[in-house]
């Protein structure tokens, strides 16, 4: 996908003199990568509290050819967000069932092959191929649905959702990393000297990918199946579960007690070394008998863009459209968990999905180089046979239609961007009945508040998407001693974001059949 070729200046006929300056109109035209305006503008309107607007934009993108899948999981995301948890169960449905297929000898995964797509598609630019969510944002979408039956009051069903991720992330694990390598090596093979020069413009990226060890893994996931194992009387894979999160997010407290306290029930020797290494006093891992589960998501993942990097390709030097991620690590807010004015203590990092979504993408680069370069070369060819010939009508055909490719191909930056940027966990007791929870932000002393009412004996699931402008709140009993699941919206922790100012307030679908 070149932008400028430098060759040799020959003698033009009439045609390829004005041509030419018609190719640079166009370049000029098409110098600057136009941001992703409409997923800027849904997620405003999540911000202002306006989410119908926003499901109207993901659910038009379902009609387009290349971004289905990436349409159906906005619109599960932003109906979970607008509290229709059946809608947006329907919709991470519509994805994960086409990836785990169920057979008679039990399920299969169906999932686009990394080393195996390297050379797909070399025709136009990755923007016409049918968008397959990595892996990352199918696991997120297991983690989704596990949380959308709780919501809807079906532990069993999220118990299933549970099992099928636990299939789904240990089957990727088998092949995924393999084809990751593969698809390095093939690129190394080919176009060494290109992958070289666009890993060294991916460097921005290195601080926020060594936060994860893989882009397919995801501790929240491995510690809510465990939550879920546990729940339903599973020790044995509650604890292996515990025990994934934990190495996934190792410097994690809550998942670090819970991992010491399953691994107990299994293995009494290894408790006594895990206890004894950590400095953990195995008092202290006692599990209180009415507590609360708390996940704070905080804002959205950053978005790709699109940047010229020059390359040697055949005889030229052409500019090629690659995606990036620009945006720094980011710094996670400090929230402090209050009852009543009490401090309970403090949530954790759980997941950064920011790191997951740029590991995937440098995971990923090796096959883009390969087909950008394939692209390039073909049109550099095309052009070399046309001077060749010494037709300079046809020279000057090949370098519009050239010209006019590299003017309108551009890098692929889909993604899902109705992501959080990061999770957090926190879990501890709560004395029962109706109470106050406060979140506090420790950075800017930002306070939001919501009512929850815990049983006897009940651990509750409370579920905070903190957008910037407002937060959404979900909370639901995750062993049926508690009442039913309860959703609303309330102020934000992050500063910088008005709050919602719409006549009414905000307009969600909470208690509105719209799917």
């Amino acid at each position: 996908m070149g932008a400028r070729t430098f060759m040799k200046a020959e003698k033009k006929s009439p045609a390829g003199q004005w041509l030419p300056c018609l190719c640079l109109a166009l370049l000029s035209c098409s110098g600057c990568v136009s941001p992703n305006v409409k997923v800027d503008q849904a997620i405003g309107n999540l911000r202002a509290g306006n989410d119908p607007a926003a499901l109207e934009w993901s659910e038009k993108r379902k009609g387009s050819i290349y971004s289905k899948q990436l349409a159906y999981l906005d619109t599960g995301r932003i109906r979970m967000l607008s509290g229709d948890f059946l809608g947006s169960s329907t919709n991470f449905a519509a994805v994960i069932d086409t990836v785990i297929e169920k057979t008679e000898t039990g399920p299969v995964l169906k999932m686009g092959n990394v080393g195996a797509e390297v050379m797909a598609g070399t025709v136009t630019d990755d923007r016409t191929r049918p968008y397959q969510p990595p892996a990352y944002e199918f696991i997120q979408a297991l983690q989704y649905q596990m949380l959308n039956h709780l919501f809807m009051g079906q532990p069993e069903a999220a118990a299933v959702e549970a099992r099928r991720a636990v299939f789904a992330q240990d089957a990727i694990a088998e092949k995924y990393g393999k084809e990751v390598q593969d698809a390095r090596g093939q690129a190394q093979s080919s176009q060494s000297n290109q992958l070289d020069k666009v890993d060294a413009q991916m460097q921005a990226m290195a601080p926020v990918i060594e936060m994860t060890r893989s882009s397919f893994e995801n501790g929240l996931s491995w510690y809510l199946c465990g939550v879920l194992f546990e729940q339903d009387k599973d020790q044995a894979n509650a604890a292996l579960s515990y025990r994934k999160a934990w190495e996934l997010t190792p410097g994690n407290p809550v998942v670090q007690r819970d991992f010491l306290r399953l691994i107990r029930t299994q293995d009494n020797e290894a408790f006594k070394g895990l206890v004894t290494q950590a400095g953990v006093d195995p008092a202290t891992l006692a599990r209180p008998s009415t507590e609360i589960i708390l996940i704070v998501e905080e804002g959205f993942v950053p978005q790709r863009q699109s940047m010229k990097i020059p390359l040697p390709v055949g005889t030229a030097v052409l500019s090629i459209d690659f995606p990036v991620y620009q945006a720094p690590a980011y710094s996670p807010m400090a929230v402090e968990v209050l009852e009543s004015g009490n401090s309970l203590g403090l949530s954790a990092l759980a997941l950064s999905v920011q790191s997951l979504a740029y590991r995937d993408l440098k995971e990923k680069i090796p096959g883009i180089v390969v087909r950008n370069v394939t692209r390039a070369a073909v049109r550099v060819a095309a052009q070399e046979v046309a001077r060749a010939q010494g037709n300079d009508g046809v020279s000057a055909a090949v370098f519009v239609v050239s010209a006019i490719a590299t003017a309108l191909n551009r890098a692929d930056t889909r993604a899902w961007y109705t992501l959080p940027m990061v999770s957090h966990l926190y879990r501890g007791g709560i004395a029962p009945g109706e109470r106050t929870l406060e979140l506090r932000n420790q950075a800017n002393g930002f306070v939001t508040r919501f009512p929850v009412t815990v049983a006897e004996g009940e651990t509750r699931l409370v579920w905070v998407a903190d957008l910037g402008g407002n937060a959404r709140v979900a909370t639901a009993s995750l062993n049926g001693k508690g009442g039913p699941a309860t959703f609303r919206v309330c102020g934000s922790l992050q500063a910088g974001y008005p709050p919602v100012t719409l006549p009414g307030g905000p307009k969600t679908l909470y208690g509105v059949n719209t799917h």
